[in-house]
């Protein structure tokens, strides 16, 4: 039954708006929050949560965690402090993987996005706390992914502020402005995120000429740069990023040493991390069990519809990503 609720809610013709009643319970776990779905159970997915500032409240992803406690397991999602400052760094890491002490049993892992780096690093550094890796929209390449943020075909514009706000150590501004500026990226994320309509240029930069009246002046334009609402991004960032330490975030030396069955799951039409990143990262996971499942049915936040001629691969493909679900 777990295969059949999972088709029923994650299939191209799940209305993404309803989600399945569960159990849910709020708790701490070696000090994190974190989010328990459904009742316990020995089969329990431990979620390595991407970069967003509501963590599980995010409604795609207490979507997908009902989802999942419904189809029979035990989910746990913890609000990670780097990941919901959009800031990430070896704090998470260390955070994850006390929680996944806490936690204890053999849990499967899955990540979303940049919560591949918090995954990989668990199974690398504590291969007997987990029973398998299930990586979604994973990267291998920091500053490749950084840059197709910024400058890729087909990406999705609304990510730049967060690129823009790691990168501002090595960007000039007014210093005495930087809470201030980074408080009106913030906004502006909050603002955009998960409402696809406005990745249109109109559209967000209209929220961004919005948001601009109340930033200090000294920091005015650098903000809307950020934002994509005025040109010149990629002329400051690329510098900036090649002066980026980019070594805590690096999950290569973590590779080689993670050990049983990784399933790697991406979108074939991901607009933030490029399916090429699951195939650098299998490349890596020398001594792992790897599948690798690029997919057309779902982007990088949930279901996508497929081309038609590719609708009976595609439907194959999804039948097997819901048996990795499935266990």
């Amino acid at each position: 039954m777990g295969i059949v609720t999972l088709a029923r809610w994650l299939g191209p013709w799940a209305d993404p708006t309803r989600a399945p009643e569960v159990a849910i319970r709020d708790e701490r776990l070696a000090g994190t929050p974190v989010r328990r779905y459904g009742a316990p159970r020995r089969d329990t997915f431990l979620i390595a949560p991407g970069l967003h500032y509501a963590g599980p409240d995010d409604p795609r992803m207490d979507r997908f965690c009902r989802v999942l406690a419904a189809s029979g397991h035990e989910v746990v999602a913890p609000f990670i402090a780097e990941y919901l400052a959009l800031a990430p760094g070896r704090g998470a890491i260390a955070e994850f993987a006390a929680v996944a002490d806490a936690l204890g049993g053999r849990p499967t892992v899955f990540s979303i996005s940049f919560g591949s780096l918090l995954a990989l690093a668990l199974a690398a550094e504590r291969p007997d706390a987990i029973a398998r890796l299930v990586v979604f929209g994973g990267y291998a390449d920091f500053h490749a992914t950084m840059r197709y943020c910024l400058t890729g075909e087909g990406r999705d514009p609304l990510n730049q502020p967060v690129v823009m706000l790691n990168l501002l150590d090595h960007l000039a501004h007014d210093r005495a402005q930087r809470g201030a500026l980074e408080a009106a990226w913030r906004r502006y994320v909050e603002a955009t995120w998960g409402r696809p309509e406005l990745k249109a240029p109109a559209r967000y930069t209209a929220i961004a000429e919005q948001l601009a009246a109340g930033v200090p002046a000294p920091v005015r334009e650098l903000f809307l740069i950020g934002t994509g609402a005025r040109p010149g991004a990629w002329q400051l960032a690329e510098p900036a990023l090649r002066a980026f330490d980019a070594s805590a975030l690096d999950p290569t030396p973590y590779l080689a040493r993670v050990r049983g069955r990784v399933d790697l799951v991406h979108g074939a039409d991901d607009d933030v991390i490029p399916f090429a990143q699951s195939r650098a990262l299998a490349a890596g996971l020398v001594a792992a069990d790897t599948r690798v499942h690029i997919t057309g049915m779902y982007g990088h936040t949930g279901a996508a519809s497929a081309r038609l001629r590719a609708l009976p691969r595609e439907l194959a493909t999804m039948v097997r990503v819901l048996r990795v679900l499935a266990g």
